[in-house]
């Protein structure tokens, strides 16, 4: 959960955009206290109630703080500090040490910010215009939804196909222009603020999409080129370095080696053959996805022009993260001009940023019922409005037609618009109420069975393991000189080859921990209670679950009347009877084994010492003698 600082200043003004100036006060309306902005007047906001207005919108408000805004001269990034953290020693963007070059830290004054806990689900509000378009809706100032539509395609961006190979994969790419643009000090610290914050929210750490923001008036022609090159096939100026400089001109393989953000994103690139490169029409390198933007694309406090691309794994994370750049930047600067880009890739062309709104359906009884509250279609028309969603009647009275907004990265399902309904509601307004049936909870008998049967094996001196469920035929049968079995549950889909079908033995788990646990002193005593799984067409799912126990020692001297007095104490304790009666097992060493039974006489387990090969197939070098009885039928339930 990153801390977001959002200048108070900019956030008001935004909130006041359209035209509104101060006058009266938020008031209460009809619908449980609900505090909305009504009728012509204009809205006054304060920082008070910014901090009292925010934590119902799912914003923690750290605190109100007083910052000293810094610039790192060589690339621009912009530091907000408290008095207590003081200016920073290094620029995290470009590397710059600022205790050896301080003249390349510039003071730009004091300003106010609140800094608010974000969760990572609402990235579209990490910014003053987001978040301002934000509460202009929940407070009634704009309601509905907010349209965003893209001027004409003046350039076109053409992806290398080898970017959908393995060696080289980072296929998807988004992009837009946005003309118009007036930075200043505050705007770029927004952008690039936005930038970074969207690398972690969306971009997963820039893995599934990392963005470039550049000044469109240094690049040329009208197509660009979205290529995978080989890392020592070209150079050129990381951002940061010194343009001028020889010295700085870098392949993409020295970038990933010598530039601080290089050496903190090479994980990503060094697995490929070849890395990802964007270029304009005269060849010039915007960027090395998603490392660093080369310096001659810098964009400065002269820049009045973007070019903004995305790019990464996934497609649905690339568009979803330009939607919310471009349509945040017209939020914060309303004279832009967002304009579109062609992309012409292999798998077909498509215009981008596509700012149309997604349609979902929702039934309003489904939300009335969820929330808990009565509401009629009107009603929650109106709270998904405030919410910044478009709504329609659907084609039955009791269903909505819901305009989702293109920057929406977290709605995919009707209950995410519930959720948003019962937000606009407000919680504090949701009245509590009993169920109105109790019933009383208990464990089930197998799971308090199970718990006194660790009880005792802790108290027998053995220490509890949890092995995985899932295995594979070679490590539950080969391993243990048995053929499969029949009943074993197969996995239709197995995510490897080390799981494919479930457990029918406790056993295996208990001496692959053995085997990792060989460079610890001997003896050791193991022991685990654990459901295995069975084929049965009796049941309704065509499988039943059952509890099982086992017990594992190993050491110098370990044999059948050690692991024969284990079983002895263990069933006493328990208050259970057993059998034991001669048997041969393959697993075992002959004459070492015996089967367990029941009162009835029906087998419940075996015990006996592990067979020299099954001990040299785990790599283990000492004596082993096993435990395992179905806890289930011993007891019973």
């Amino acid at each position: 959960m990153p801390i977001i600082d959002m200048p108070v200043d900019v956030l008001l003004a935004r909130v006041c955009r359209a035209g509104l100036k101060e006058g009266t006060e938020l008031r209460p309306t009809e619908e449980g206290g609900r505090r909305r902005h009504e009728g012509t007047e204009s809205l006054r906001l304060t920082v008070d109630e910014l901090v009292e207005l925010l934590p119902r919108l799912g914003c923690e408000v750290e605190e109100v703080a007083e910052v000293q805004e810094f610039a790192c001269r060589v690339c621009g990034k912009i530091y907000d500090r408290t008095e207590a953290q003081g200016a920073p020693l290094h620029c995290s963007h470009c590397g710059t040490d600022f205790r050896a070059v301080p003249a390349s830290l510039d003071h730009l004054g004091v300003s106010q910010v609140l800094r608010l806990n974000m969760l990572a689900v609402r990235p579209d509000i990490f910014d003053p215009g987001g978040m301002a378009r934000y509460i202009r809706g929940f407070l009634g100032v704009q309601t509905g939804l907010v349209e965003y539509t893209p001027a004409a395609p003046r350039l076109r961006v053409q992806v290398d196909p080898q970017l959908a190979h393995e060696e080289s994969y980072r296929p998807h790419i988004a992009c837009a222009v946005v003309r118009n643009v007036g930075l200043d000090s505050s705007t770029i610290k927004m952008v690039m603020n936005l930038q970074e914050d969207l690398h972690w929210a969306l971009g997963r750490d820039r893995k599934l999409a990392s963005i470039g923001v550049y000044d469109l008036d240094t690049l040329s022609g009208d197509v660009f080129h979205y290529d995978a090159v080989d890392p020592d096939g070209l150079r050129f100026v990381p951002l940061g370095f010194p343009p001028d400089d020889r010295a700085s001109l870098l392949t993409p393989r020295e970038i990933l080696e010598k530039h601080k953000t290089g050496q903190a994103y090479a994980h990503l690139l060094k697995p490929l053959k070849k890395y990802p490169l964007l270029r304009d029409g005269a060849g010039t390198v915007l960027s090395m996805p998603p490392i660093i933007n080369s310096e001659s694309t810098r964009v400065t406090l002269k820049t009045r022009q973007f070019f903004v691309d995305v790019t990464g794994l996934s497609q649905r994370t690339v568009e979803r993260a330009l939607n919310i750049v471009v349509t945040s930047l017209q939020e914060i600067m309303p004279a832009v001009v967002v304009e579109g880009v062609v992309i012409e890739a292999p798998t077909g062309v498509r215009i981008t940023p596509d700012l149309s709104p997604a349609e979902m359906t929702l039934s309003v009884q489904q939300a009335a019922e969820t929330i808990g509250i009565q509401v009629n279609a009107g009603e929650l028309a109106e709270l998904l409005e405030s919410m910044g969603h478009g709504v329609e009647e659907g084609p039955r009275g009791d269903v909505l037609r819901v305009l989702v907004p293109a920057y929406r990265h977290d709605v995919m399902h009707p209950v995410d618009l519930i959720e948003d309904a019962a937000v606009a509601y407000g919680y504090e307004n949701l009245t509590p109420t009993l169920v109105p049936t109790f019933t009383v909870g208990a464990p089930r008998a197998i799971e308090e069975q199970s718990a006194t049967a660790r009880r005792v094996f802790t108290g027998l001196g053995f220490h509890q393991v949890m092995t995985l469920v899932l295995t594979s035929e070679p490590a539950a049968f080969a391993r243990w000189r048995v053929g499969p079995d029949e009943r074993a549950v197969q996995i239709d889909n197995p995510i490897s080859t080390e799981q494919t079908i479930c457990r029918v033995s406790l056993l295996p788990g208990l001496l692959e921990t053995l085997a990792l646990n060989k460079q610890y002193d001997l003896p050791q005593h193991l022991f685990e209670v654990g459901d295995c799984c069975f084929v049965d067409p009796a049941t309704e799912t065509g499988a039943r679950e059952e509890r099982f126990s086992a017990a594992a020692l190993i050491g110098t001297h370990v044999g059948y009347a050690d692991i024969r007095a284990v079983a002895d104490a263990f069933v006493h304790e328990l208050g259970a009877a057993y059998t034991v009666k001669a048997t041969e097992h393959p697993s075992f060493i002959s004459g070492r084994v015996a089967a367990l039974c029941d009162a009835r006489g029906e087998r419940i387990g075996t015990l006996g010492e592990v067979h020299p090969e099954i001990i040299e197939a785990y790599g283990l070098k000492h004596a082993v003698a096993v435990l395992e009885l179905s806890l289930a039928q011993l007891l019973g339930v």
